[in-house]
This record gives C-alpha cells, sequence and structure tokens, in this order.
C-alpha cells in the first residue's frame, strides 16, 4: 500500500502513533492489538514516513476540530432528537475520543459512541487503518508466525479467475463465469454457445473491490437486453461495449444469481451476500468469528455492497438469526436501525437465514484447505436455492462494518483475541535470527 494512501494519512492524524503508547498495561487483546500497531508500524516506517508523521502532529488538533465541527453537523441533531444529548456534550465526547483513543469524528457516529455505555469501551474499537496498513500486512508476510509455504495463495485472491480456479479444483461452490473479456479479447470459459447466453447477466471487472463499474444485463428475448440503468442493447452491442472497455479493465461475464427464495424478499431484486470473517485460531484450525447480512436498497442497485449505499444486518453465529437493519456507513444519516427494511417494509429481524451450518462449513474448508496460509479472510459468500455459493475473498477485510453492525468492539471478542495471539507468534517469529 503507498505510503500516502488515505488510511496512512488517517493514521498520522489521528496522532495514533503517541496515543496508543498513554494506553494503560490492562493485559487485554485490544491493547495488546494497538501497542503492536504502534511498534511494528514505526519500526517499519522508513524516513520520509516518520517525517511525515512528526509534520503531521501539530495538525492533528486542528483536523480533529474540523472534523467535530463537520460531522456533528451531519448528525448532532439526529443523536440529539434520538438520545436527548445536546450538541455540546457530543463535540465533548468526540475530542475525547480522539484524544485517548485516536479514534476520529466520524467514527464516533459509525461506531456510535454517543452511547454511554459503549463509549465505556472506546479502547476496544480496531481502528480501521491499524488492520489496513500494518498488521494485515505482517500476518500475511509472516504467515501467522508459522513457517512460510512453498506456494503463497496472495496473487489467487486479487485475481478473481484465479480464484474461481482454486476453488473449483478443490470443489468449492462458486458462481459461474461465462465469458472474459480483456484488451478488446473475448475467451469462453463455462459457455460453449456463440455471442451471450440468453439469460440475465452480471458483469464486473476481473481486479476490483467494493462492487465499482459492476452492472447488470436483463434479458428481455430476441436477442435483446436492458442494463440496470435503462440502457437497451442487443448481444452484439453488449459485447462490442465491453471490448471497448476491456482496454482499461478486463471483465468476467457471469450469470445473474439469485438469492435462496426464503430470503428473496431481502434481496430486493439483487443478490444479497454475506460477509464471514474468519481467522486461525490457537488449534491451527480456521473457525468464523463474525458475520453480516447485506441487500442492496433498492432494485436500481446492482451490489450490495454496505459503503455503496447497502443495508446490513448482524448474522447470530449459532443460528443464522439477523439482527436488526441499518445503512450509512458514516452513523445517523444512514436513517438509524430498524426492523423492517426501511425501504419495502420487509421484515429484517430475527428472520432465520437457511443452509446456515452448511454455509459455516464451506468458510472452515475454504479457509483451511484453499487458502490455508491466510490468518484473517473477509469471505463473500451468497446464499442459493442449492446451497451455499462463494462469490468472493478480501485478504484485508474492513471491520468498521463488523464493529458497527455488530454494536461492539471486536478487541476483547473473539476475533480481537485470535488477532492477538496470531500477532504475537508473528511478532516472535519477525525477531527469530535467519
Amino acid at each position: 500500500m503507498s505510503a500516502w494512501s488515505i488510511d496512512r494519512i488517517t493514521q498520522a492524524l489521528s496522532g495514533a502513533i503517541w496515543t496508543f503508547s498513554f494506553l494503560p498495561d490492562d493485559n487485554s487483546a485490544a491493547t495488546f492489538v494497538h501497542r503492536c500497531f504502534r511498534r511494528e508500524s514505526w519500526q517499519e516506517a522508513g524516513f520520509r514516513e516518520r517525517i511525515f508523521m512528526y509534520a503531521a502532529l501539530p495538525f492533528a488538533p486542528f483536523v480533529t476540530l474540523v472534523l467535530v465541527i463537520v460531522f456533528t453537523a451531519l448528525n448532532g441533531r439526529t443523536i440529539k432528537r434520538q438520545t436527548g444529548k445536546g450538541m455540546i456534550r457530543q463535540v465533548r465526547e468526540q475530542v475525547e475520543i480522539a484524544r485517548q483513543y485516536a479514534i476520529l469524528p466520524p467514527w464516533y457516529y459509525i461506531f456510535e459512541l454517543h452511547d454511554d455505555d459503549r463509549r465505556q469501551r472506546a479502547s476496544e474499537y480496531i481502528n480501521r487503518f491499524e488492520v489496513k496498513t500494518c498488521l494485515y500486512r505482517i500476518l500475511r508476510d509472516y504467515n501467522g508466525g508459522l513457517s512460510i509455504p512453498a506456494e503463497r495463495s496472495t496473487s489467487c485472491i486479487k485475481d478473481k479467475l484465479c480464484f474461481l480456479s482454486r476453488c473449483r479444483k478443490l470443489s468449492i461452490t462458486t458462481a459461474p463465469v461465462f465469458l472474459i473479456v480483456s484488451k478488446g479479447k473475448i475467451k469462453a470459459i463455462d459457455w460453449r454457445g456463440s455471442g451471450l447466453p440468453e439469460t440475465d447477466l452480471f458483469v464486473k471487472p476481473l481486479h476490483g473491490e467494493n462492487g465499482r463499474n459492476a452492472m447488470r444485463w436483463d434479458y428481455l428475448g430476441s436477442g435483446q437486453y436492458r442494463r440496470n440503468d435503462g440502457k437497451h442493447a442487443t448481444a452484439e452491442e453488449v459485447l462490442e461495449n465491453l471490448c471497448k472497455a476491456s482496454w482499461r479493465r478486463s471483465f468476467l461475464v457471469q450469470p445473474r444469481l439469485i438469492s435462496h427464495r426464503e430470503i428473496a424478499d431481502l434481496a430486493n431484486g439483487t443478490l444479497a451476500t454475506i460477509r464471514v470473517m474468519s481467522c486461525r485460531n490457537e488449534r491451527g484450525e480456521f473457525e468464523a468469528t463474525n458475520a453480516v447480512f447485506r441487500m442492496a436498497q433498492n432494485e436500481a442497485v446492482v451490489v450490495d455492497n454496505f459503503h455503496r449505499g447497502g443495508v446490513a444486518a448482524n448474522v447470530d453465529l449459532h443460528t443464522g438469526e439477523l439482527g436488526s437493519g441499518t445503512c450509512g456507513a458514516w452513523g445517523s444519516t444512514g436513517g438509524g436501525w430498524y426492523e423492517r427494511h426501511y425501504r419495502t417494509g420487509v421484515q429484517i429481524l430475527h428472520r432465520k437465514l437457511p443452509y446456515w451450518t452448511e454455509l459455516l462449513d464451506l468458510v472452515r474448508y475454504a479457509h483451511g484447505n484453499a487458502f490455508p496460509d491466510q490468518v484473517v479472510i473477509g469471505w463473500d459468500v451468497a446464499l442459493l436455492d442449492n446451497g451455499p455459493c462463494m462469490i468472493g475473498i478480501n485478504k484485508a477485510p474492513d471491520l468498521d462494518m463488523i464493529q458497527r453492525i455488530g454494536q461492539c468492539p471486536l478487541g476483547n471478542e473473539r476475533f480481537g483475541k485470535l488477532l492477538a495471539f496470531n500477532l504475537k507468534r508473528t511478532v516472535e517469529a519477525m525477531r527469530q535470527p535467519f
């Protein structure tokens, strides 16, 4: 990752490198994670990056103040109506948690730290920049402190076709791929006919994240398709446009998958997926620690990504039961929490997901057999009428969504404890002489 990425800039302006040095030594997993981040990120920083951290420090209070003003203006009145907590008190709390725990004002609202009980656990929240800029990478580079395998799986996480091939070799159910369109050329994978299959299609970049540049083409009959934005085109025109666009990025052409009939109303016309976090545990096995069910806001949206306007609900790992839903990555601007989908009125709370045991088994099997050198993985899994289907994989899953939707910090929960365990072993391996 670039030294000047948004996450690294956020890290520098949060003052975390200095703030975390004052955390009380409480022997908790969360404190170990914070201190490990502080130590390792400083040791790995080059001269220029250290200079940037020093230079950014005087600006941190000013940046915090600006963010306080902006996000209080966006959220403050709503929170006052919901909780009775005044704007001045919200401002004071934002400044305090930024000073004590390096949690900047946007995350005061994302994690709903205006709730007094939740704010008491502010030190247990794991910041996005901690895992994104440092901790995930050292876990991958050192395989969590275990011996480094001859073959690494990271390249197959970045490349969707490689991911598909790896999963198929191990009989892990994945979505079919009809065609790959790259550099103006079309390559058939699971399609033996000419042109395009006469069915609804889903098109996404071969390399890409967060549903960017994805599109849906609904088949209308007689060789005609309609894109999700309403544009009509023939099969030849669809392929011609894809070939032109493929000089900038390669595309996968897949069938449009439909969610299981028991949750189709929740999917709102778009394939719903479950983000499942899995992590290597103390026995060297892989276990699921958290899960979030994601839904689209409306049928015009082709992906269910939470940071692109999706709706999400926590999933009870033991039962597969959904909690209340919410949307809006910036807190109360998303409309709060609701038992029913705020646009369709469909019940969310207490809905049970089908094939839940099979989904967890699939995640554990896939992690342990296809990607065993990865300590932490965020899986995107769909539930179809015939069972769970692996849709995607993320080697550096964002924890903001998990902590917000779960309404709980991860630092001292099962994920945080496993993260601390693997980091301890990794740090010990890093210190060993060659």
